[in-house]
């Protein structure tokens, strides 16, 4: 879920092994692995940005302004629910 929508439903063997929402690969990304100890000289990955009022989201996808995918559709058109097989869905432009 971002912004109050949901972004990505799947397995959860899909979702950790073929994320498809930027978002998700940025969650992804960002979990320390006990067995990959991050080097001293390392930060975790973050997403950039902040989370958007939801009092005023913009238009097309409430996740652009973080995104590191986005275009121009991503920001005249919210995104629809795609389903991509399987019971894999989300909702990204990327995806259609």
């Amino acid at each position: 879920m971002y912004a109050g929508k949901v972004v990505e439903y799947a397995s959860v063997g899909d979702l950790f092994g073929l994320p498809l929402h930027p978002y998700t690969v940025g969650l992804m990304e960002s979990i320390p692995q006990i067995d990959k100890p991050v080097p001293a000289n390392k930060i975790l990955k973050t997403i950039p940005g902040m989370v958007p009022n939801l009092f005023e989201l913009p238009d097309g996808c409430s996740f652009q302004d973080r995104c590191n995918r986005v275009f121009d559709r991503c920001r005249r058109e919210e995104p629809i629910l795609l389903d991509k097989g399987a019971g894999h869905l989300v909702r990204c432009w990327l995806h259609e």
